[in-house]
């Protein structure tokens, strides 16, 4: 079957969300060493507690209650359950993972400085951009080159049945998804960046001023901009361009208030 080829355009989007998503927490980690204002332990711990939390222990919870295969249970077909479950459920991991790294693993203190909680953002949000957006674009930079030079013909020979129509399947929507997605993939991690960083700044607060509602916030509006995205991916809300700039504006508006409730009460300087 002639699937045609990935245009260059596409190429080039895929390219760029990849260097926004590996580039950007690589320079911003050098930024802040440089000025020496990084906190190196919290960095690790942002990285090692996302990838124990959000990576194992939030999909053994995944496996336990939808099964092998999310998409056939009756939890992932309910739209409106699966929401709230998906989006509860990184909340509270990923906001427990902060909680215990502030507060048992580095010890924070009342006077903590806000590099502290950047730091650990830039760990927790930067592992995850490159895990999430940059090996899926490198992914798809890959298959596009294959494609582009003819070498899924040998492998397509290989397979029949089931296999070849989803290597065809896979091939067709490199081909004919519109340019722009690729390119809101980049887009969606800095917004992601973004937004761990402040619920960073949040559950730190929370942990160093022992004033323990914003640990709650942060896993309300962890919880309300995953299930934001939840509805993107079921089709409740159908345009990109919208789901993305709710949630760059909701993110803008989380980071103000991260930055500004952390100042006021630590009397840090950024």
């Amino acid at each position: 079957m002639d699937i045609g080829n990935v245009s260059s355009l596409t190429i080039a989007c895929m390219a760029i969300s990849g260097v926004l998503s590996v580039f950007v927490p690589i320079v911003a980690v050098i930024v802040l060493g440089v000025r020496k204002r990084m906190n190196w332990k919290a960095l690790m711990l942002g990285i090692l507690l996302f990838i124990a939390f959000a990576g194992i222990l939030e999909g053994l919870l995944h496996r336990l209650v939808m099964g092998a295969d999310p998409t056939s249970s009756a939890l992932y077909r309910n739209t409106w359950l699966y929401m709230l479950y998906a989006g509860f459920a990184a909340g509270i991991f990923e906001e427990t993972a902060r909680l215990i790294g502030f507060r048992f693993m580095i010890g924070v203190t009342e006077n903590e400085s806000i590099d502290t909680g950047i730091s650990y953002g830039l760990g927790h949000g930067g592992i995850e951009s490159l895990i999430v957006g940059g090996l899926l674009s490198m992914n798809n930079l890959l298959a596009s080159y294959m494609l582009n030079s003819g070498l899924f013909g040998t492998i397509g020979e290989t397979l029949s049945g089931a296999e070849l129509e989803e290597l065809n399947e896979s091939l067709r929507k490199l081909v004919e998804t519109p340019s722009y997605m690729f390119l809101m993939t980049g887009i969606e991690r800095l917004i992601a960046l973004v937004l761990q960083v402040a619920l960073s700044l949040l559950v730190l607060k929370a942990v160093s001023g022992k004033k323990w509602q914003y640990f709650i916030y942060a896993i309300l509006i962890h919880a309300g901009i995953d299930m934001i995205a939840v509805l993107h991916v079921k089709g409740v809300i159908t345009s990109v361009f919208l789901t993305e700039g709710i949630l760059a504006v909701t993110t803008a508006a989380v980071a103000v208030f991260a930055f500004r409730a952390f100042r006021a009460e630590a009397g840090s300087q950024p």
